[in-house]
């Protein structure tokens, strides 16, 4: 049986006409476009607040002086061998720019390095092989072969200023012990962060009076290294370019030198 009809409920309807559909159909596309919009609003408060996040993270995760140092330690330990074109400037005592190319290859592990000079122009041709401790001096020009200790600071035959010699060794912690050292600055490299370590040299009256260092650490290796002979004066600024690691270098290939030269026996 049906229920009676109650007056004061009923809601009047307008009839459902071919104008209503006309209107619910243009109004269609406008609601749908409104939906999207709103959609790739809220879509882009998403992953602006998911990259505020990120950001927080990988600021929080920036690693102390003592663990890039431990990094750099790590890497110099597992690598075999590494080439690279060593490219920048020295400046003389005047001030006078010099400019410095030189092809590196060397097996840290084996303490066997060389250096062919391609400028400074004065030492172009020359060599320069250090092979345990001994340093052997190739003149290009005359075709002879000083041999010098390593720690003799005329064995670089005046490629360095002040008789600073060549840092092999790639793990900066043990290049620099017994500098002070900070994080200077870190930024977002194409593979990983960039970080720029501070050396401040202890020693009164050194030569060098801190290092700048640049470290990639999408490979953990130093890639710039700018020395100053105060606070504000640059000594030298240098860049490992192309760089190539374990590549299957043999010593005998590292320390090759011309075997017809003459040999000046310097060691002390």
């Amino acid at each position: 049986m049906s229920e009676p009809h109650d007056p004061g409920t009923h809601v009047a309807v307008p009839p459902y006409t071919s104008e209503t559909r006309r209107w619910q159909r243009a109004r269609r596309p406008a609601e749908v476009a409104a939906a999207i919009a709103v959609a790739l609003l809220v879509a882009a408060s998403a992953v602006a607040i998911a990259l505020l996040l990120i950001a927080g993270t990988a600021r929080a995760q920036t690693l102390s002086a003592d663990s890039v140092l431990q990094e750099l330690e790590a890497r110099a330990r597992d690598l075999h061998d590494i080439t690279f074109l060593l490219e920048g400037e020295l400046r003389d005592e005047a001030g006078q720019r010099i400019a410095v190319e030189i092809e590196v290859m060397a097996i840290p592990s084996l303490s066997a390095a060389s250096l062919y000079i391609i400028q400074p122009d004065a030492l172009a041709d020359n060599m320069v092989v250090l092979e345990g401790e001994e340093v052997r001096n190739y003149t290009f020009l005359t075709h002879q072969v000083a041999l010098y200790d390593s720690d003799d600071p005329e064995a670089f035959g005046g490629l360095f200023p002040e008789g600073q010699a060549f840092a092999l060794d790639l793990d900066l912690g043990s290049v620099f012990e017994g500098w002070d050292v900070e994080v200077s600055e870190v930024e977002p490299g194409s593979d990983g962060d960039v970080y720029t370590l501070r050396f401040d040299n202890l020693e009164a009256g050194a030569a060098i009076h801190h290092v700048m260092a640049v470290i990639d650490s999408s490979g953990w290796l130093p890639v710039r290294l700018v020395f100053y002979a105060s606070e504000t004066e640059l000594f030298a600024d240098l860049r490992l370019v192309g760089v190539q690691v374990d590549a299957g270098l043999d010593v005998h290939e590292v320390t090759w030198i011309p075997q017809d030269a003459e040999v000046l026996d310097r060691r002390r």
